[in-house]
């Protein structure tokens, strides 16, 4: 999850595109200008992409897998809107 505006930002350098988070403060380059440097981070930037949705998938994947079908409680330990008993504990401990 690091990587990913790392190297959007390095290829955006790479692009002497400016990274211009608000008003006026801008990013420096961390790269410098090179066409064949914006290609390959460019296509490095969309493996990531790819790479991070898929994590995403396969966890929504598993937490739905341990509510749905295995129903083991792993998915209720993790709910945030797990009922507490009056004592602060929780009620199925």
């Amino acid at each position: 999850m690091l990587a990913m505006p790392l190297v959007g930002w390095a290829m955006l350098a790479a692009a002497r595109d400016p990274v211009v988070l608000a008003g006026p403060f801008v990013l420096p380059p961390i790269v410098p200008h090179s066409p064949l440097a914006y290609a390959w981070l460019r296509a490095l930037h969309g493996v990531l992409a790819y790479a991070l949705f898929g994590l995403i998938l396969a966890h929504l994947g598993a937490a739905l897998l341990h509510a749905l079908i295995r129903r083991d409680g792993v998915f209720a330990s993790m709910a945030l809107w797990r009922r507490r008993s009056a004592t602060g504990l929780r009620a199925d401990a």
